[in-house]
């Protein structure tokens, strides 16, 4: 009965570990997450900074180096991630701390930042 058990809660540590190598498998090599979510839910969209973006004076230093990937019927996109402490190009000091920057289409004449708090860890 206890062998059972036991051979019961191996095989379900087993699915979830598949399950997760699954999940991994289907993010690129520098990709935070994936959701089904469309891009724009990331966080709030902050006009002064997708303004400063489209300018070329807020941005991420190495472009795409870390990202989200959205992969839903609606707003699929990829967005790329800075910090004020990490990856962000922000030579006028707009960054406030504790806030995570997202990108979509840096680069171009439409960029857009969204800004969320920073995910706190568990």
């Amino acid at each position: 009965m206890i062998r059972r058990g036991f051979l019961m809660l191996a095989v379900l540590a087993m699915a979830v570990w598949i399950a997760d190598e699954a999940e991994a498998a289907k993010r690129a090599k520098a990709q935070y997450a994936v959701s089904n979510s469309p891009y724009w839910r990331v966080g709030t969209l902050n006009r002064a900074l997708s303004a400063a973006c489209q300018r070329g004076e807020f941005g991420q230093r190495q472009h795409m180096r870390l990202t989200i990937g959205f992969v839903g019927n609606r707003g699929r996109a990829v967005t790329g991630i800075a910090t004020s402490t990490w990856n962000l190009h922000d030579p006028r000091k707009l960054a406030q701390p504790e806030t995570t920057y997202h990108f979509f289409n840096q680069g171009y004449s439409n960029c857009k930042v969204y800004t969320a708090p920073i995910p706190r860890r568990n």
